[in-house]
């Protein structure tokens, strides 16, 4: 067996080298660039020209997108009226994010009281109630403005508009066939597919909100920590939100970020998306995972230093004992699914009454990117019901399954590609028999093979410190905008150059004619052990610099290999 044997399916997409070559004399950019940008859906040099170089200016009107007047004419008679109003957030990044620039937004604009709040997750599950609505009243509160939920409160909706307090929603979530009754609906899915705010997460529509008030895009950081954390798609005008964010983030520094950054042992100043995505999004996730989101919110409104510290400690120690009971399910989810997962089978399906609500989401992604298969992953509530994550996997709708599946359910909410659900625990084996042949419908019978999808072919001679610092114009990589991934076809590995790293990596070096670069492969120094090593290989990487003793080579991030035909 060849050392070379891929883990994945390689999916390269074809090079149009005549169009390439002249979008990137356009741009001044290597052709390579230019048809990544093509990839991403941008056809013209100037929209090319745009993502390359995000501004303020590419953000929309926010008057364009419906319900805004309504909403905006609302908080000004508040303001007229020395009105107060509750910001009803949510327990996860995106919510918390929104909801804090909502309320600053709100205080800006001249409004004496605002409030925040969000529900519990356990005790009362996602969205908006009726009963918060009523203690929202008794508190004193004028209006309610909602942030990255209420599109499918319709109860809550109801019970305002009969006891007359108003209500705005400001949502992004998919859209039912019926609005909730309130003074306005902002959801950008509401507007055209093309508009270039249609994707925004909850906290890029608070952004819109808080810019129509006064007439800034303020907080661009805090926005930038919840668009990347949603996972929505990195392009249009969540691709400016995101990378002007960052830019202000390492600016300005804000408190609060500042100290959470420390605690997760990094400095503000080199934050980038994947630190957003892996280390301050989580921390920031955390406490509404195992309790609620207030601490999360806290600090991002204190402008203390002191609290901040003591608050991102202790966010730091609630995501040491998220990742340790998620550690655990995922170990115990595994070892359920070796005595019955076969090929043949399409989705899978867990539960156990004992797992933690708030981290089976993250194990669900977990379990999907290991099988392949779209996944629901239950444990029972405090109502009694089993409460569900479902997590997608490419060419599975999710949302449109559990439509199917909707008999089964006691309710269910989310999109193509993620979904919260419960169902009574007696429906459980139905519900699994009707979402396998959902999986087995639109997947088909096929063996499941993962996919790797590379952006491009190159060869070695290409890749050097200017070509990479080039790449970095592409960021911030996320959903919707990878990170770029290369194949270089028939390099030779150096045999005596192959080291292994902590019984874990591979280091080689790999040569193409006259170019010789490092190869670091993570995390497969057991296929060194257990395979032979062909003469010639093919890889798919990624390439970055390298910084040591105050000398800068390159260095390529191997994540996948196969023998070279």
């Amino acid at each position: 067996m060849s050392l070379a044997k891929p883990t994945h399916r390689w999916v390269i997409p074809p090079f149009d080298a005549k169009r390439a070559a002249a979008l990137g004399r356009a741009l001044d950019v290597p052709p390579v660039i230019a048809h990544l940008l093509l990839q991403r859906g941008l056809k013209t040099a100037s929209e090319m020209r745009d993502f390359l170089q995000p501004s303020l200016s590419q953000l929309s009107d926010p008057f364009d997108l419906t319900g805004m007047h309504a909403a905006v004419d609302r908080i000004l008679a508040a303001r007229e009226r020395g009105e107060s109003i509750l910001v009803f957030g949510d327990y996860d990044v995106d919510g918390i994010t929104g909801a804090a620039i909502l309320a600053r937004g709100l205080r800006r604009f001249g409004i004496k009281r605002v409030d925040c709040d969000m529900p519990d997750r356990f005790a009362e599950g996602y969205g908006i109630s009726p009963e918060r609505v009523e203690e929202a009243q008794r508190n004193g509160f004028d209006l309610i403005i909602t942030v990255d939920n209420g599109i499918s409160a319709h109860a809550a909706a109801e019970r305002a508009r009969d006891i007359g307090l108003d209500l705005i929603i400001t949502d992004h979530h998919t859209l039912e066939d019926t609005l909730p009754p309130a003074v306005a609906v902002i959801n950008p899915k509401r507007d055209d597919p093309g508009h270039p705010a249609h994707m925004l997460s909850g906290a890029g529509v608070a952004i819109k909100l808080t810019t129509a008030l006064n007439g800034t895009a303020n907080d661009l950081d805090i926005a930038a920590l919840g668009t990347v954390s949603d996972i929505v798609p990195l392009l249009a005008e969540n691709r400016v939100i995101t990378a002007l964010g960052i830019r202000h983030m390492i600016k300005h520094k804000r408190v609060g970020l500042a100290k959470l950054a420390r605690a997760a042992h990094f400095d503000i100043s080199e934050v980038s998306s994947q630190r957003i995505a892996f280390q301050l999004g989580p921390r920031l996730n955390a406490a509404g995972r195992l309790d609620t989101g207030h601490t999360s919110l806290e600090l991002l409104l204190t402008e203390c230093e002191a609290r901040a510290a003591v608050l991102a400690d202790a966010l730091n120690k609630a995501n040491e004992e998220r990742r340790a009971i998620e550690q655990k399910i995922f170990d115990e989810a595994e070892e359920i699914l070796q005595a019955f997962l076969t090929e043949a089978q399409r989705s899978i399906v867990l539960a156990e009454d004992d797992w933690h609500q708030g981290v089976i989401g993250i194990v669900a992604s977990r379990i999907q990117s290991r099988h392949q298969r779209p996944v629901v992953i239950c444990c029972r509530g405090e109502d009694g019901l089993l409460h569900g994550s479902a997590r997608s996997s490419p060419g599975f709708n999710m949302i449109e399954a559990l439509n199917v599946c909707a008999g089964h359910l006691v309710t269910f909410g989310g999109h193509a590609a993620a979904a919260g659900l419960a169902m009574a625990p007696d429906a459980l084996e139905g519900f699994r028999t009707a979402f396998e042949e959902q999986a087995l419908h639109q997947l088909g019978p096929d063996k499941i093979e993962p996919l790797l999808e590379v952006h491009a072919l190159i060869g070695l001679s290409q890749i050097n410190s200017a070509f990479i610092r080039c790449l970095d114009c592409l960021e911030p990589f996320g959903q919707g905008n990878p990170e770029p991934l290369f194949c270089a076809a028939g390099v030779t590995v150096t045999p005596q150059s192959m080291r292994i790293l902590k019984e874990q990596h591979l280091k080689f070096q790999v040569r193409q004619d006259d170019t010789a670069l490092t190869a670091l492969a993570f995390r497969m120094a057991e296929r060194y052990f257990t395979q032979e090593i062909p003469e010639k290989l093919d890889i798919v990487f990624t390439p970055t610099l390298n910084t040591y003793n105050g000398e800068t080579t390159v260095q390529l991030i191997i994540k996948d290999m196969r023998a070279a035909a």
